[in-house]
């Protein structure tokens, strides 16, 4: 079945986004817009209208929503993919795609009754940031919220954006079982708030991840969440742990690595002589980007076998994986070869690799690419061998 889109909105005709496939299959009809509507996103510092309008209609910011709410319930698999083929055309509009995909994630932390309240249907992006975090001061009927959030990705595109706030009540930290205070995650209006002119910065531009802030802003208690859930294993599969809206984020690396062979391919076939060290330089960045495609997906995949088995958890060598810090490091040899190939022609900003350059760039700021994620897996390693 396909939607027919308004004719002002220049897009394809798309199939409704019931399910993952249906989503994939809409990602790649509108990957030329998201091509051309680059540099413009890229200037704005966030997704184009255009380029905004294409990705919101493929249901790409759906994926979260759980099945049993009508949503498309996407594998992580699937929605690493769908990341990766954004990134082949535009790092940050990738980054949109990956945020924001996380709406129905948040969502299921809702009840009922809140969920019908803020999600009446499923066509409501929403942003997010949990740091530096907030405060949330008990109240009759909830909190009164005020704080800055940097990073605050996607919110251009958004229809709530979420902050992270330690909760007080009569002045003093709320505690948590454990002892730890507690941190709400809590929904605002994005016309609630006051979006900062903060990112300017070098890669990802398209991203928009402006800081935003709010003062003394009441907010339900039922429009909250505890940021730092217990793993639940009964839970619905994309909700069954925090951490899962951001193993996709490893599909950027993918497919800039793959945006870097497509350009080098194309630079050496315009040419009326390639040498075997250019041919051999070319090889090397396409095994390269195999093997990142091959680790990133083995990881996500291994988590989906687990999520989706209801009433299973995934082990903690199964979570804490240094599969985007390596792909990320990779990317780097794969671009330093490419744009080897590439010549004179990489440093014009009107040649796509100079992008790829500051998304990658971009990309390695963020703590799902740190060498410091290597420190988890090293200590499982240890601890599985000393049980």
């Amino acid at each position: 079945m396909s939607l027919t889109t308004a004719p002002d909105t220049d897009l394809p005709s798309l199939e409704e986004p019931r399910d993952g496939d249906a989503i994939l299959r809409n990602i790649e009809a509108v990957l030329p817009i998201i091509a051309e509507e680059a540099a413009e996103s890229a200037r704005l510092g966030h997704l184009s209208p255009r380029a905004d309008r294409a990705l919101r209609a493929t249901g790409a910011y759906q994926a979260g929503f759980a099945a049993h709410r009508g949503g498309p319930e996407m594998s992580l698999e699937q929605q690493t993919r769908m990341v990766e083929m954004v990134a082949r055309v535009d790092g940050g509009s990738a980054w949109n795609a990956a945020i924001l995909a996380a709406t129905g994630f948040y969502a299921g932390r809702l009840s009922d009754e809140a969920y019908a309240e803020l999600y009446p249907d499923m066509d409501r992006p929403t942003a997010g940031s949990f740091h530096p975090r907030g405060r949330a001061d008990v109240v009759d009927g909830g909190y009164r919220v005020t704080g800055t959030w940097s990073f605050g990705s996607g919110i251009h595109s958004a229809e709530y954006v979420l902050g992270g706030c330690l909760a007080f009540a009569d002045g003093e930290p709320i505690l948590k079982e454990d002892g730890s205070q507690l941190v709400l995650g809590v929904w605002l209006r994005t016309d609630e708030v006051e979006i900062l002119d903060d990112w300017h910065v070098i890669g990802l531009k398209a991203s928009g991840s402006s800081g935003y802030r709010v003062t003394d802003r009441f907010v339900p208690a039922s429009h909250t969440f505890d940021r730092y859930f217990e793993p639940d294993p009964n839970a619905e599969p994309l909700n069954k742990l925090v951490d899962l809206p951001f193993y996709s984020m490893a599909g950027i690396a993918v497919g800039l690595s793959q945006h870097a062979v497509d350009l080098a391919v194309e630079s050496l076939a315009a040419r009326p002589s390639v040498g075997e060290r250019q041919l051999g330089l070319l090889g090397e960045a396409e095994s390269l980007v195999r093997a990142i495609r091959a680790v990133v997906y083995a990881g996500v995949r291994g988590i989906d076998e687990v999520i989706f088995a209801e009433g299973q958890l995934p082990s903690p060598a199964v979570m804490a994986r240094g599969d985007a810090t390596i792909a990320t490091d990779l990317a780097r040899r794969v671009v330093d070869v490419c744009a080897e190939l590439v010549g004179s022609r990489l440093i014009y900003q009107s040649f796509p690799m100079e992008g790829i350059l500051r998304d990658l760039v971009g990309l390695t700021a963020h703590a799902s690419t740190w060498r410091a994620r290597w420190v988890d897996v090293g200590r499982i390693l240890l601890e599985e061998k000393n049980a």
